[in-house]
């Protein structure tokens, strides 16, 4: 067996039967199975001739390792310990479930009705197609107010508006040495 090998190694772990504390117990022995002999061949992708003896190999292997899962699966008074199982009669479930039953009910009677959420204009009564077309016809309306509304220049002509009401203007600060070009800033 070489320090570079890729072949793949098999570990396998026996635990004593009556072992108490199964989740924290170290394994009493660690089998090693190196059963490839190939070694410089690499990894096997597919064989052909899988024989009677390796399936069976394989078979135990896999019953192995369910036996060993099972054997460190805790036990119902530890699972109950853990607050993973709880322990309650059948009485006690059916109490239980009609309590979350009334706090449901009472719930679901304080909620508001369809006519008052109506009212609240949270829920719509019209459907999405008249919503639609009233948007349609809003649009149509507001489109329609738009086109009778008055220009800016119309506006000025009539003298409604001058013109520093609709542009504004603003002048920009002049450097410090620029200023002895300007015409309306002394030097």
């Amino acid at each position: 067996f070489g320090v570079g090998s890729t072949r793949p190694v098999r570990f396998g772990i026996a635990l004593p039967c009556g072992m108490e504390n199964k989740e924290n117990a170290r394994p009493a022995y660690i089998i090693r199975e190196d059963t490839d002999s190939d070694s410089g061949d690499g990894p096997v992708l597919y064989r052909d001739d899988d024989d009677e003896e390796s399936r069976l190999a394989a078979k135990i292997a896999r019953k192995d390792s369910l036996a060993l899962k099972l054997a460190l699966r805790p036990n119902r008074q530890e699972l109950i310990a853990r607050n993973i199982i709880h322990e309650e009669s059948e009485n006690e479930r059916m109490e239980n479930k009609e309590a979350i039953g009334a706090r449901l009910i009472r719930r679901l009677s304080m909620r508001p009705t369809q006519e008052e959420l109506e009212e609240r204009n949270i829920l719509k009564k019209q459907s999405a197609a008249e919503e639609k077309k009233m948007k349609e016809e809003k649009k149509r309306m507001l489109l329609r107010k738009l086109s009778f509304r008055p220009t800016v220049e119309e506006l000025k002509e009539k003298k409604i508006i001058r013109f520093n009401d609709y542009i504004e203007s603003s002048e920009m600060e002049v450097h410090e040495d620029s200023r002895h070009l300007t015409r309306f800033h002394r030097p």
